[in-house]
């Protein structure tokens, strides 16, 4: 008995797709899903970030500067450090946040303690709070263009509840408001690279004006500038590339030209070629302190930094190699493969190395450094488990894969709602933490320290000068000008109060290491010189006089 041979010309029916999967793909890709999916993203972020929303002044020094930038703008000073005992002209940070944030800051008062109004960061937390909801309504739009209709929502459903970023969406902080137009300039510049020429080509015109407006929000966007630049140069479409580094460079010169001739450089420049930005004397950076930042920076990503921001729930260790991090590595690995290999989302790719070559060389690790890339980073994971689930479904696992995938996909949106296995103290891990924490007052080092603010605010004469260790923090509460105290040993210190014509200083328990440092052991050098006016204990603080000399 002989067995026939199969036909060559057989064909072999693929696998059926779950009858659920079917639906939902179908939904999905209707119009109005398309288009109703973007407004829908942007009502579930106001819902979640007005839900988690915390009024309290954020503890970040950088959001009481950008409250300062704001208020010089609206008193017409320009943007001006006006806290320092001598007003500065800021060249810091770009125009754009503090110019959208100085309509709040004329329109609303200042603060004068608890009991007296709405401050005008309140209003401008808002505002961060509305860009957050046109920042995932954008995403949806690119997550959609990148992995389906489907892939789309899952992708903006694990952005719109991430924990850090939904944390930062009401903080007077630039990451979130990069994010509309970063997104924006990444889905238009798709479409107009792929398009042919530059003179009609509309898409590729707006994605290069969105990528301009996100660099004057914030510095990064020097990466998403030079992202379409690299690709299109890849391509070896030499009259494109430059046409969008022609118009790019004409659109970022005026702010140099501005931040030169107010005799500023580039403090981020400065700050990466330094050992430490901290103690500027050390010097500058060699190959070897190099490539130990780098390693110490990729070290904390894999281990806390990206891990814990794309997966809150897991517990953050001291190993860079943990299940959490080997799952995002091979997640990105499997998007980096499939991109390559089949030549697409190649923006995506440039974009995510260069953004994250630029975090591993700054002088500090943080979480918050990576935020403005976690949309995308989330929709390369997505994108991975998607392609994932089409390959197992030509094997014939299509439905256990699809469970698998949907199961991966409620456990991530449980542990950003409720929690998981993090019991990390520093920050919140879950949108019901942070709703928490909304509600609750200060920790008691800020708490006291806010009250040495009012106490000086309601004491201190109005040209009063204050050195103390977060001085744009002192400021907005107290009022009054700011300055931080050297870095250096006591008589360095006590030369900076004369030189500057100090009238008070703080003693803080904040936790900054600068001010037993030198801050302690300069008033201890003198003490008959510096009295103490005010003390509150639990942690103990106080504000002490300066007497001149």
């Amino acid at each position: 008995m002989t067995m026939s041979k199969r036909s060559k010309t057989e064909i072999i029916t693929p696998p059926a797709t779950p009858e659920i999967l079917t639906r939902l793909t179908t939904w999905f890709d209707h119009p109005s899903a398309r288009w109703g999916g973007p407004l829908v993203a942007a009502l579930l972020a106001l819902l979640i970030s007005g839900s988690t929303f915390d009024a309290k002044l954020s503890i970040s020094g950088d959001n009481t500067e950008f409250v300062t930038l704001a208020r010089s703008l609206a008193n017409g000073e320009g943007l001006t450090y006006t806290n320092l005992p001598e007003p500065r002209t800021a060249t810091k940070y770009p125009l754009g946040f503090p110019l959208l944030l100085a309509p709040l800051a004329a329109m609303f008062d200042g603060w004068a303690g608890p009991g007296t109004g709405t401050p005008d960061w309140v209003a401008m937390k808002w505002l961060v709070v509305l860009s957050f909801a046109a920042g995932m309504s954008v995403f949806y739009l690119l997550a959609r263009q990148v992995a389906g209709g489907l892939g789309g929502v899952a992708a903006t459903a694990l952005a719109i509840t991430n924990p850090l970023t939904v944390d930062y969406s009401h903080q007077v902080m630039s990451e979130v408001p990069f994010l509309a137009p970063s997104l924006l300039a990444l889905w238009c510049l798709q479409r107009g690279i792929e398009r042919e020429g530059w003179r009609h080509n509309r898409w590729l015109w707006a994605g290069i004006a969105a990528a301009i407006v996100a660099y004057y929000i914030r510095s990064v966007g020097i990466v998403l500038i030079g992202t379409p630049i690299a690709l299109l140069l890849l391509r070896r479409d030499w009259q494109r590339a430059g046409f969008v580094g022609g118009i790019s460079f004409a659109a970022m010169l005026p702010w140099a030209l501005r931040n030169s001739a107010a005799g500023g450089s580039s403090v981020y420049l400065k700050q990466l070629l330094q050992v430490n930005p901290y103690f500027p004397d050390e010097g500058l950076l060699d190959f070897g302190g190099l490539w130990e930042r780098v390693a110490g920076h990729i070290h904390f990503y894999l281990a806390q930094g990206l891990t814990g921001t794309l997966w809150p729930s897991f517990e953050p260790t001291d190993s860079a190699l943990t299940p959490g991090s080997v799952v995002m590595l091979a997640l990105l690995a499997g998007f980096v493969w499939h991109s390559v290999q089949q030549r697409r989302h190649q923006l995506l790719l440039i974009y995510m190395g260069f953004f994250l070559g630029t975090v591993v060389l700054w002088p500090w690790p943080g979480d918050r450094f990576i935020l403005p890339l976690v949309p995308v980073l989330l929709l390369s994971g997505v994108t991975a488990i998607g392609e994932g689930v089409l390959w197992l479904r030509s094997k014939g696992a299509g439905p256990t894969a699809f469970v698998l995938a949907a199961v991966l996909l409620g456990m991530a949106l449980v542990g950003n709602v409720r929690g998981g296995l993090s019991r990390r103290l520093d920050r919140s891990t879950s949108l019901v933490q942070l709703a928490a924490a909304s509600r609750a007052d200060y920790r008691p080092e800020w708490r006291n320290y806010m009250e040495a603010g009012l106490w000086l605010r309601a004491n201190a004469p109005e040209e009063a000068i204050v050195t103390c260790r977060k001085a744009f923090w002192m400021h907005v509460v107290s009022g009054r000008r700011t300055i931080v105290y050297a870095f250096k040993e006591p008589e360095a210190v006590v030369a900076g109060f004369d030189a500057h014509g100090v009238d008070y200083a703080i003693v803080e328990q904040l936790g900054y290491s600068h001010t037993g440092r030198f801050l302690v052991p300069a008033l201890q050098s003198a003490a008959e010189r510096f009295p103490i006016l005010w003390h509150r204990p639990d942690p103990d603080t106080y504000v002490v006089g300066v007497n001149p000399p």
